[in-house]
């Protein structure tokens, strides 16, 4: 809708994804989402939680804040493993994105963002540079693409894929310093089709190759993770 309008948003699917950051098991995850944007680019949605969006010529920023999810030590639900025993849980935090995009006209859309925790600040930050395009777009369907480089701080690094020594005597696995950098690219594609004014699907896949110091980690059982998802949304 045009940015001077109310718009309101609901997503109901499900998505197959790894347990956590280069698990080996997977599980199914129900999705959720809800959400209501005003005029002038405020926004509050189950996905990205409170923010503000807004455009100047061919660029976009974006800036919002939300919760992260937490990871078990344990299987729980759809979340967890219990090869992460002795590793203890990562605990959620609240953490702030800023995302700045600049668009090469109808090709595509290059983007960098960061992930800042403004709780549990021992999480670390991670930051991504993206590139995104619309493949094929008509009056009915769109398909993207889209490839994403992501980098951690050391903190964030060592909290996902390091093992501390208190962790080693507990897990049992080899006490490791995870480094910070580049730890991994991801492709992403996604097909839309739209039924109605207000109805439509969306089919999406993607997959992530752990590198560096991440594929090296002893908790790290399979350096490439796929994760597929299939949503049905509503628009107003």
């Amino acid at each position: 809708k045009p940015a001077d309008e109310w718009k309101f948003y609901g997503t109901l699917g499900v998505g197959y994804a790894p347990r956590y950051s280069g698990s080996d098991e997977s599980s199914a995850v129900p999705i959720v989402g809800l959400g209501i944007r005003s005029p002038g680019g405020f926004f509050l949605d189950t996905a990205h939680g409170l923010g503000w969006e807004t455009q100047a010529l061919s660029s976009t920023f974006r800036f919002y804040l939300a919760p992260s999810a937490s990871r078990k030590d344990h299987k729980k639900g759809y979340q967890g493993s219990d090869k992460l025993r002795g590793m203890g849980d990562i605990k959620g935090s609240v953490f702030t994105t800023l995302q700045a995009g600049y668009a090469i006209g109808d090709l595509a859309v290059v983007s960098v963002a960061t992930d800042i925790p403004l709780s549990n600040r021992e999480r670390g930050n991670v930051y991504r540079f993206a590139v995104d395009s619309v493949l094929f777009k008509s009056a009915t369907d769109s398909v993207g693409l889209g490839a994403t480089a992501h980098f951690a701080s050391g903190k964030y690094a060592q909290t996902y894929f390091g093992v501390t020594s208190n962790q080693s005597l507990n897990s049992g696995y080899r006490q490791y310093a995870a480094g910070g950098g580049l730890y991994g690219v991801s492709l992403t594609a996604n097909w839309t089709h739209k039924f109605t004014k207000h109805w439509s699907t969306t089919v999406a896949g993607g997959v992530m190759r752990y590198t560096g110091n991440a594929s090296k980690s002893p908790i790290v059982f399979n350096k490439t993770n796929y994760q597929v998802a299939a949503t049905l949304d509503y628009t107003f």
